[in-house]
């Protein structure tokens, strides 16, 4: 099962990076909205872009660890 999922990462990765990527810029985008409507950042939790963050650099670190073994 391990080697089926390993292949259906390598095929898929670019659409899991690139879902990533665009949570981190929604996230950024609603936080920079909330700043401009309510003039503070207070009321708004930063959490959700530490989670997503840190997976975006997982898994970008592991894209540039394949492409790099693969060469």
């Amino acid at each position: 099962m391990g080697e089926q999922m390993a292949a259906w990462y390598k095929d898929n990765g670019e659409y899991i990076t690139g879902g990533l990527f665009g949570l981190v810029a929604l996230d950024v985008f609603m936080f920079l909205i909330h700043c401009l409507i309510e003039r503070t950042t207070d009321g708004y939790n930063l959490m959700t872009l530490v989670i997503t963050a840190g997976l975006l650099i997982v898994a970008l670190c592991e894209k540039l660890y394949t492409e790099q073994e693969a060469h």
